[in-house]
């Protein structure tokens, strides 16, 4: 069984075409978990319309943010493989196939990440490889912790990872995407890094999830709140040794 974990926030004009490029890859055992950050426009009322049992809408009272909306939908998974889904993009066909095909083939592959093409509003292509304009991918802690090179829409990962992913640091600057491929990398899990592209990133002007331009003190901030959070896992797991070997 896997998981697909999507935040959805004013996601009317997308977010059904997403759905339906994900569903036909998945068995009836799978589940998408949607979670609502409290839109004001049909975004419930398009992700209800397909009326398939697989996708889970869970509605937050308020606006919380994407850092607390995926958090939400994480803790609220039970699939063996996670896979994080923005509202807007659309997955490539053999998207699922390949990713778990990497997992089957290494039984040590924590995480799995792969490029994506790039479409606009309309979904006509402007760019083959997201990767090429972002530059090279890289998994290492320190790298990451610069500039974030995990791209949440590209990213799967087993789902023991979120025993120590979650929760997320508090506050809502640290990106979810960096957050876990910063973690994974702490623990020493072993990533994959697919060129292929494996799904159309949308890019327009009212982009929810995607990377916006961050003032010299936010990213600061975040970068702060994310090295804080790393410090206090890494602590924590030397108190647990400590303790086994007592």
């Amino acid at each position: 069984m896997l998981s697909v974990c999507m935040a959805a926030y004013q996601g009317e004009s997308y977010i059904g075409l997403q759905l339906r490029s994900i569903l036909p890859q998945l068995s009836d055992e799978d589940e998408i978990i949607v979670v609502d950050d409290a839109s004001t426009d049909a975004t419930c009322e398009e992700v209800a319309a397909l009326r398939d049992s697989r996708v889970v809408l869970i509605r937050n009272p308020e606006n919380q943010g994407v850092l607390r909306t995926f958090e939400t939908a994480l803790s609220r998974s039970s699939g063996r493989i996670v896979f994080l889904s923005d509202q807007d993009d659309l997955w490539l066909p053999q998207k699922v196939e390949t990713v778990l095909e990497a997992f089957a083939n290494d039984p040590a592959l924590m995480l799995v990440t792969s490029d994506a093409m790039l479409i606009d509003e309309g979904g006509a292509t402007i760019g083959a490889s997201f990767y090429a304009k972002r530059g090279k991918f890289q998994s290492g802690l320190w790298s990451n912790l610069l500039i974030g090179k995990f791209h949440g829409c590209t990213m799967a990962f087993r789902s023991v990872l979120l025993e120590t992913a979650l929760p997320f640091p508090p506050g809502r600057l640290v990106h979810h995407d960096t957050w876990i491929g910063c973690v994974n990398a702490l623990i020493r899990g072993k990533t994959q890094y697919i060129p292929e592209p494996l799904v159309a990133y949308r890019r327009h002007a009212s982009n929810v999830t995607g990377r916006v331009k961050l003032g010299n003190y936010t990213r600061f901030k975040m970068r702060s709140q994310m090295l804080f959070g790393l410090l206090a896992l890494w602590r924590g797991g030397r108190r647990k040794k400590r303790g086994l070997h007592r």
